[in-house]
């Protein structure tokens, strides 16, 4: 087995939160699709008798073969140094890479970026570190998405694209086989949520005799949301009635352990009968726990949500769509894929044509999942069906959910489990944008 190659701190810290643990093995590195978060409490380069930074080993990143993004992250303070590296010709084996935040970092050689192929959006540092600024007018001319500090440059945005004949047949396909009906949550900022009520965050309800979910040290677990399935009309394989709660642990994890066992540190609870006469004053005496006054947590503001019918289709995050768009592909042209991997074939507009047709972000009851990084089911996984997706969710002036820099969490379940409302088996996972 081929050992990892040396690599700044700061590397190792993003790509072992893409994995969810150390690299061991070259090929550990190849499993990266997204890297972010280079700037953590603890860092050597953040304490103050650490002398003048160096640039770090960042070569590592070119062999990430599959990586689509990487964000080298804001720092916290004005403290802590940007990201330096002697050059970025690491980027140049990412093949793949569709965005790129260049921002916090000492990067400058504009024309490097036009040998990136997939690339779909920039983001970079102020244009008087920038050389080769020449170059930026080419890569807006090929439908990349520039931005540069507003007192420089404006944003340029690339406009939508229409895909070619072959692409949008395929997609009209894959859309035709794999539809599932679901519930798209939408946050109302402007509403109190009561009790009872649809919502993130917050006090749920809770009955005295019914024993609190607790984590394996026993400590209390946490709303993340509350579904009132008859406020939003939910129909099978849902249950019609009662209310749906979904908990998880404090720490780094928030309660996962990205295995397919039920873990202790998250519960899926469903309340069939629900007693309207409990006070929200009943259930504070109960000691139960909020994400209010936690520093680290996915929900950062209870809000209420509202649910509205929606379908969703397989997109290119699941684990399987990279065979039904090859059968498809084979089925409509009459050949098979040049490439396994649709992205390293198509052409950018049906690229983002197809992500723009098929992506299923957002809170969602049911449908399709997304993912940033990748799907971490197995081939042969029972948890072949979405239950509940919680997407991050900010805007320019308020956040309401973040997992890490951007990412999502979602809630398995088997279908044989969600037909029969049996909610104790259940895998959940979450990944950083």
């Amino acid at each position: 087995m081929t050992p990892v190659p040396k690599m700044d701190e700061r590397l190792r810290h993003a790509t072992e939160g893409a994995l969810k643990r150390p690299p061991e093995s070259l090929y550990d590195l190849k499993k990266v699709k997204a890297l972010n978060d280079f700037c953590y409490y603890g860092d050597p380069y953040y304490q103050k008798d650490h002398g003048e930074p160096e640039p770090g080993d960042f070569s590592a990143i070119g062999l990430m073969e599959n990586l689509h993004t990487l964000e080298f992250g804001t720092p916290r303070s004005q403290s802590i140094p940007i990201v330096l590296a002697a050059d970025f010709s690491f980027l140049l084996p990412c093949r793949k890479l569709k965005k790129l935040d260049l921002r916090w970092t000492n990067f400058s050689d504009c024309t490097l970026l036009l040998q990136l192929p997939a690339l779909k959006c920039v983001l970079l540092p102020s244009q008087k570190q920038l050389t080769g600024t020449e170059a930026l007018k080419a890569l807006v001319d090929r439908g990349v998405t520039v931005e540069i500090p507003a007192e420089y440059l404006p944003p340029m945005v690339r406009q939508p694209a229409q895909g070619s004949e072959p692409v949008r047949a395929v997609v009209t396909e894959i859309q035709k086989r794999t539809a599932i009906d679901g519930w798209e949550l939408t946050v109302q900022p402007d509403i109190v949520p009561g009790l009872f009520d649809s919502k993130l965050g917050g006090l749920p309800y809770w009955p005295a005799g019914l024993p609190y979910p607790t984590d394996s040290a026993g400590e209390k677990l946490i709303l993340l949301a509350q579904i009132d399935l008859e406020q939003i009309g939910a129909e099978d394989p849902l249950p019609k009635t009662g209310l749906l709660q979904f908990f998880a642990g404090r720490g780094d994890n928030f309660g996962a352990d990205w295995g397919e066992d039920t873990s202790s540190g998250f519960r899926v609870v469903w309340h069939e009968r629900v007693d309207r006469t409990l006070t929200p004053e009943q259930v504070q005496a109960l000691g139960i726990p909020t994400h209010a006054g936690l520093d680290y947590w996915p929900v950062l503001q209870e809000t209420a949500v509202t649910a509205q019918r929606t379908t969703t289709w397989m997109g290119p995050a699941d684990g399987g769509f990279d065979a039904l768009f090859a059968q498809i592909w084979k089925e409509v042209t009459g050949q098979p894929p040049a490439k396994p991997d649709f992205q390293d074939f198509l052409e950018e507009p049906d690229r983002e044509y197809l992500y723009d047709q098929l992506w299923s972000s957002g809170h969602r009851l049911l449908g399709w999942p997304c993912f940033v990084q990748y799907d971490p089911r197995e081939t042969k996984s029972p948890y072949r069906t979405l239950l509940f997706q919680l997407d991050s969710d900010w805007n320019e002036d308020e956040t309401y959910v973040m997992w890490g820099d951007g990412g999502v969490g979602n809630f398995f379940i088997s279908p044989e489990n969600l037909k029969r409302h049996d909610f104790s088996d259940v895998f959940y996972t979450w990944d950083c944008g």
